[in-house]
């Protein structure tokens, strides 16, 4: 029903409803609910009152063509479907990319209206295309030893603006059962960068969780200054503690319990390593082969190079209320942080700039898929012989 219909509509009914009774009245308001689809409490008052329905404000004419929102909706898909105050900035130089690759073909008027789209409409094309597991597994973190005492706890906010200073953890899959032997995820993130690094291990014992963080070491643009963990056995323990005064890494750990006091790596957890595996468990050597064959490749650098991340830039309490606000840095990726940083060597921005002039986000996102089919593979495989 139009709106002029339905203040016609009103203007009929409105007679019958000032005379009727009570019980009538409630009958005249269900049908009128039914028939014109508003609110019981919008009915009554137009029923009551002079319609407010009579006249509508023209439509205002959609700014940007059909082209510009399809384009929108495949740079947040070459983008794994980040939000949209994560997309919206990175928009301009993920095109160029993409545009520069042959991945992209829009017209010069797309192409204008992508480099100036704002934030809210971004949000209006991606609304309703977002995806959430809720699936949850139990913690696996077991105390350390006692020489946890002579590890410095750091807590609070980072105040290091250097690339270097890093927080570590690893996430379990192990399925739905804490049982046996199988893989631990280990994930190394900057603090000032959110540059990342991830490391498959069989097991989360202390000498494969050393030999992880060395992998990640290796394979950082810069140099590990600093080394902050939780309270698990896998990192306080005498041999990651003489590997950090043996390479000169600062090695702390956090509170027990409190997870926000390693806030960058825990968000890390998720995006980088439970949005791409999942919860499945794994516990064969073909599954640690192809998933560190994942992480030493392709998923690094479309992590690190093209998917931007957030900072909080202030955090202010109404102290009447309680509530927190939080305001935010313009998203950047990892690799765009490191260029901008003044004590990153030219030499080092050189071979980054290198690296990603030969890089193609989607051709990263085909070859990742293909190797997830893969590991997928292995899943049915052992469901199929259990």
């Amino acid at each position: 029903m139009g709106k002029l219909t339905r203040a016609d509509y009103f203007r009929v009914v409105r007679k019958q409803y000032k005379r009727a009774g009570k019980k009538r009245k409630g009958e005249l308001l269900d049908a009128a609910c039914q028939l014109t689809g508003l609110n019981r409490k919008v009915v009554a008052r137009n029923l009551r009152s002079r319609p407010c329905l009579a006249k509508s404000r023209p439509k205002r004419p959609d700014k940007y063509s059909r082209e510009t929102k399809q384009a929108v909706k495949f740079l947040w898909h070459a983008a794994s479907e980040i939000c949209a105050e994560r997309l919206q900035p990175f928009i301009p130089e993920l095109l160029d990319k993409l545009l520069a690759c042959d991945e992209l073909n829009v017209s010069a008027e797309t192409e204008a209206q992508l480099r100036k789209i704002s934030l809210a409409t971004v949000k209006r094309v991606v609304a309703r295309e977002k995806r959430r597991s809720t699936i949850r597994i139990g913690g696996t973190t077991k105390p350390g030893s006692l020489l946890k005492r002579q590890i410095t706890v750091r807590y609070g906010r980072w105040d290091e603006t250097n690339p270097g200073w890093c927080e570590t953890d690893t996430v379990a899959h192990c399925g739905e059962e804490l049982v046996g032997t199988f893989i631990y995820s280990l994930n190394l993130t900057d603090v000032a960068t959110s540059w990342s690094e991830q490391v498959a291990i069989m097991g989360n014992g202390e000498r494969a969780s050393v030999a992880g963080i060395d992998q990640a070491k290796q394979r950082l643009p810069f140099k590990l200054l600093g080394l902050d963990s939780d309270n698990g056995g896998e990192f306080i323990n005498w041999h990651l503690q003489r590997y950090a005064k043996k390479h000169k890494i600062t090695f702390t750990r956090s509170r027990p319990y409190r997870k926000n006091d390693q806030a960058h790596v825990e968000q890390k957890n998720w995006t980088a390593i439970r949005q791409l595996v999942g919860y499945q468990r794994m516990d064969t050597l073909e599954q640690l082969e192809l998933l560190n064959d994942l992480y030493a490749k392709e998923w690094r650098l479309y992590l690190n190079f093209f998917q931007p991340t957030m900072k909080v830039k202030e955090t202010t309490k109404d102290q009447a209320t309680g509530k927190k606000t939080k305001r935010y840095y313009q998203a950047q990726t990892p690799y765009q942080r490191l260029m901008a940083h003044p004590k990153v060597s030219p030499e080092q921005k050189a071979l980054l700039q290198s690296q990603y002039d030969s890089l193609n986000p989607l051709q990263l996102r085909r070859d990742i898929q293909r190797k997830l089919t893969k590991l997928e593979k292995t899943f049915r495989e052992l469901d199929s012989m259990s």
